[in-house]
């Protein structure tokens, strides 16, 4: 049992962190303003947030290249993997399995006693004979009401204890990967971008199967009522084995007028005790035949006055479930800016092939499984979609921007193998960068709607902020905050940097965590470009 649960364990870490579909899940610079874009996004970035941002480009701009650009994020926001530690670290299986052991020898002694007994007190009787295996009964009908105290302790421990089964199930580990890559030629009357991208989100939760918690703590109660049982009998074979000591004893001393009624109370208590024997030789527990109900599950414990066969290595139903959810993106962005009364407005539009690849894999814990198991049980779908947004500038200067994109307008969706449905809804997003000083750089972004989950995580919808210092167009520092409104306990704030010298290239990193605990949500993105 100990290597099925931590093989439950094991295949969760292996799957790994699914999160919602990310807005924009591998832009160095955006992540660590914690997640800005919308209208703040630079040249070949914008066609991850916003293509009208194509034609909002400084003149300067003529031509923006990013490869390569990958990042990714980890979320345990449910203590999973503490949770497991603890549970490792506590061991509670061997404990389990310890007990189980410790009353396994006293059954086997106690199903050879009934056959000593049986056959001792039969007919006159072997007093002898009886009277020893009467006490090694006594002996190990002792032991088994010890080791069904250490039983229900240690089944307590598993099941509901502290750090028991309950504690890991249902706890999602999450997490992302993400890369891409784009060209882009901006410009105010005719820009145009090409990118390639993809953005995976995965997930592994193990579930706990009531049936599985109930029959373990079916194993105290099975343990109680077969003791109940050999107690029975033992008392049936005491009382056989006192009447024969008394006969002996009248025999002995030559009371002849008392043997007639012993011999009577003998044949008696024969009685008893046969029908004892039976009682505890067909004695069965679990399936349909444990006495109460049907709660301790359909797992046989006792079958035929012994442990039965599998009984000290459990068949487990629960399971663990992987989801994986990947969309790759091929785009092409053109924007160019339109005259509205007395204000430029840059419009931009995003057509893309895109591609849905979903995979929805359970598997028990009982059973083997490898890579080509959990890619057959994928699906998938392509179909076009598209992206559209708008931006103008203000201030004296055009210090400032304003952004608008609306992502995903095609709504879509995938059934994976197991009836799960995954839905790509159009996404809605604002945002507002301003420049000031000239080296300093401001951004805010908001989601317009909450974004539902597609997995096993809360549901979205973002506020973030961020700040960029450009010190001597040779390096940038960045921060950010990000705080998710439709859901408790989920703020980030980012750090990152950029080296950009001489405006040849840029190398740009972004790091985020959660605030009150890494644990919860950790990222990290890296991305070469060249702009020029």
């Amino acid at each position: 049992m100990h290597n099925k649960i931590l093989l439950a364990a094991a295949i969760s870490w292996a799957a790994l962190p699914a999160g919602a579909v990310p807005f924009a899940p591998t832009d160095a610079r955006a992540m660590a303003m914690g997640g800005t874009g919308v209208a703040s996004a630079k040249t070949v970035h914008a066609v991850q947030f916003n293509p009208a941002l194509l034609s909002s480009a400084d003149e300067s701009d003529d031509f923006g290249l990013l490869f390569p650009q990958m990042g990714g994020y980890f979320s345990d926001e449910n203590d999973f993997i503490e949770s497991a530690d603890d549970f490792v670290e506590a061991d509670f299986i061997t404990s389990f399995n310890a007990a189980i052991d410790n009353i396994s020898s006293p059954i086997d002694n106690i199903q050879t006693l009934i056959t000593t007994i049986d056959s001792a007190s039969s007919g006159n009787g072997n007093l002898a004979a009886l009277s020893s295996a009467t006490t090694q009964l006594a002996t190990e009908t002792t032991s088994l009401v010890t080791g069904s105290t250490q039983l229900s302790t240690a089944t307590s421990d598993l099941t509901t204890g502290e750090f028991g089964l309950q504690s890991l199930s249902g706890k999602a580990l999450r997490g992302g990967l993400g890369g891409g890559a784009g060209v882009a030629i901006p410009s105010k009357k005719f820009s145009f971008a090409i990118s390639a991208n993809n953005s995976t989100s995965f997930a592994g939760q193990l579930n706990v199967a009531t049936s599985d918690l109930n029959t373990i703590n079916a194993y105290p109660g099975a343990l109680a009522a077969f003791a109940g049982v050999t107690n029975d009998y033992a008392t049936a074979a005491a009382a056989v084995s006192g009447i024969l000591t008394r006969i002996e004893t009248a025999q002995a001393t030559n009371d002849l007028a008392a043997i007639p009624g012993l011999g009577g109370e003998l044949s008696t208590a024969q009685a008893d005790l046969t029908t004892a024997s039976s009682a505890l030789n067909n004695f069965s527990y679990g399936g349909t035949s444990t006495p109460d109900d049907d709660s301790d599950g359909d797992f046989v414990i006792f079958e035929g006055g012994a442990l039965a066969s599998g009984a000290q290595d459990i068949t487990l139903d629960s399971t663990v479930d992987i989801i994986a959810i990947a969309v790759t993106e091929i785009a092409i962005s053109i924007s160019r800016e339109f005259t509205f009364g007395d204000r430029q407005v840059a419009i931009g539009i995003t057509p893309k092939l895109q591609r849905i690849d979903a995979y929805d894999y359970t598997v028990k814990v009982e059973d083997e499984t490898d890579t080509g198991d959990i890619t057959d049980s994928g699906v998938d779908d392509t179909a076009f979609n598209l992206d559209i947004g708008a931006s103008t500038r203000f201030g004296s200067i055009e210090q400032g921007t304003i952004g608008i994109v609306a992502k995903n307008l095609i709504g879509r969706d995938i059934t994976t193998v197991n009836g799960r449905l995954i839905e790509i809804k159009p996404q809605l997003r604002a945002g507002v960068s301003y420049q000031a000083f000239g080296w300093i750089n401001l951004a805010a972004d908001l989601d317009l709607m909450e974004n539902d989950p597609v997995a096993f995580e809360e549901p979205s919808q973002y506020f973030a902020a961020g700040l960029e210092a450009d010190v001597f167009g040779f390096m940038q520092l960045r921060g950010g905050f990000r705080t998710n409104l439709a859901a408790s306990d989920q703020e980030v704030i980012s750090l990152g940097a950029g080296l950009s010298p001489f405006s040849l290239f840029h190398t740009d990193i972004g790091l985020y965590t959660n605030t009150s605990d890494p644990k919860k949500e950790v990222g990290l993105v890296f991305e070469f470009g060249v702009d020029w």
